[in-house]
């Protein structure tokens, strides 16, 4: 009688439990914008699985292992939002099928035990067993946590035949037991009661899943596409306004500045110029900060100013007749007669497109000028090669005299380096020089300084175009001298 008395607490329990699996649960469930439906008021964070907002998505499965659509089965549209809901509802819709099944399994045994009781009591003891039955079932029925019934506070041994001792028996006068065995067995109620705990905790899970789950889609309610678009109406708002200060206040076209300004390291003459500084004089100048820094005599006030003189001469006050590491590095006075230095010249060209201008007068007063719009010097491992072209001016173009003498793509030879084209000896050693030399030259601006007229080999300074030179093809004849040279460089695009 005590078990039945069990049997009908658990068939209480389970319709109370079938009443929840009632509840309509559908994988595909749609949500309307008014709200979900609510279940319960516990509120915790989701043990796994965390909400994800997808852009009308699917949700495949999370791993290897996993059924199909477990993760993510349930989707809340809201438009233009769609949201994957965790796999806790698949969990929660599997309980409620186990629940179903086990709510028959118990209406079975119940009927079981209820022909069990009738046919007792139609019995020649009948009357016994059913006071005793009711006897029975008003006794409290407990389990301990072995699963044991405990009984009047005293646990009941089961023995290994399945008979529980003095339970839905009667005994004769002969002490025999008349109906000794009952349908269940105690491993079938240990095992219901053990799926009937499990159950209830995953439905305590999925409550208080569920009702945190219903407070992020009430926040979710608030966001829509009317707030969204009120949001961007009032920024869009703001930045035409700010738009409409601008416009009114920049009311004429703003003054163009080309000129930067800081330049931390200038790389030329002509960043100076861009500097506003007009006054002539030697500064420093970085066309490769790989390379260091060094001085250069600047040219700030003559033809737009901006330009890096490479070569001066004034008054013979320095030899050129030099060696090739000292045309390499450089030599003289840059307040006076120098050569810059062919490692120099060569960064400064490399560093920008640079033009070159020759400034020639004679001791009659005569100047003239020789401008390229392309001038570049190689370095020392291509031995200093000449690139010039595009001339100009009124001195005639005397580095590229004609085929025969043309210092363009010349080699840079000294009185210790032969690399000219004449095969014959060095010309630089010939007219005690360091210069571009052909075979050997129609110019040569870095020749002997005269201070007047002289005869003999024409080993001074020589421009092969200049507008007396046709007296001079006869040997005995004077040469021309030159009273000051300078030779000098800025970038192709500069702007006065």
């Amino acid at each position: 009688m005590r078990t039945t008395a069990l049997l009908v607490c658990a068939s209480l329990l389970l319709t109370a439990t079938s009443q929840a699996a009632d509840f309509p649960v559908n994988s595909h469930q749609r949500w309307d914008a008014k709200g979900p439906f609510t279940l319960g008021s516990e509120s915790s964070p989701p043990a796994s699985c965390p909400m994800k907002l997808r852009p009308l998505g699917q949700c495949g499965s999370s791993g290897a292992g996993a059924e199909d659509g477990e993760d993510c089965p349930y989707q809340l549209t809201l438009p233009p939002l769609t949201i994957q809901l965790p796999k806790q509802f698949r969990l929660l819709e599997k309980t409620m099928k186990e629940l179903q099944s086990l709510k028959e399994v118990v209406n079975k045994l119940r009927g079981g035990c209820q022909e069990c009781s009738g046919a007792q009591g139609s019995g020649p003891l009948g009357h016994q067993q059913a006071d005793q039955g009711q006897k029975d079932a008003g006794e409290a029925v407990r389990l301990d946590p072995m699963g044991q019934e405990v009984l009047d506070g005293s646990s009941q041994e089961r023995r290994g035949d399945g008979m529980i001792p003095g339970a839905g028996s009667s005994v004769d006068g002969t002490g025999r037991s008349v109906f000794g065995k009952i349908t269940p067995s105690p491993s079938n109620m240990q095992e219901m009661q053990v799926k009937l705990n499990r159950m209830s905790a995953s439905l305590r899970n999925a409550r208080s899943q569920i009702s945190a789950l219903q407070g992020r889609l009430e926040g979710l309610n608030l966001l829509n596409m009317d707030n969204v678009q009120d949001m961007v109406d009032r920024r869009v708002e703001n930045l035409t306004g700010v738009v409409n200060k601008l416009s009114s206040t920049c009311t004429t076209q703003c003054a163009v500045q080309n000129t930067p300004q800081f330049i931390l390291a200038p790389r030329d003459c002509s960043d100076y110029n861009v500097l506003e500084t007009r006054k002539n004089g030697v500064y420093r100048v970085t066309p490769d900060p790989r390379n260091g820094t060094f001085d250069v005599f600047c040219d700030m006030e003559s033809f737009g100013g901006g330009w890096t003189v490479i070569q001066q001469r004034l008054n013979g006050s320095v030899s050129f007749n030099r060696t090739w590491v000292e045309y390499k590095k450089g030599f003289g006075n840059l307040r006076g007669e120098f050569w810059l230095g062919n490692d120099h010249i060569h960064l400064l060209t490399k560093a920008k497109d640079m033009v070159l201008r020759i400034e020639l007068e004679d001791f009659e007063g005569v100047r003239e000028y020789a401008k390229y719009d392309q001038f570049y010097v190689a370095n020392e491992f291509l031995r200093y090669r000449l690139s010039l072209s595009g001339y100009s001016g009124t001195a005639g173009n005397a580095m590229s005299f004609n085929k025969h003498f043309n210092h363009d793509q010349k080699f840079f030879t000294t009185p210790d380096r032969d690399n000219d084209m004449y095969h014959s000896g060095n010309c630089g050693a010939y007219y005690s020089s360091g210069w571009w030399f052909d075979a050997c030259m129609s110019a040569n601006l870095n020749g002997k300084y005269y201070h007047k007229r002289y005869k003999g080999v024409r080993n001074g300074i020589f421009w092969g175009t200049w507008h007396n030179m046709s007296t001079e093809y006869y040997p005995t004849n004077y040469r021309q001298a030159f009273k000051t040279v300078k030779m000098m460089m800025r970038p192709k695009n500069y702007a006065p």
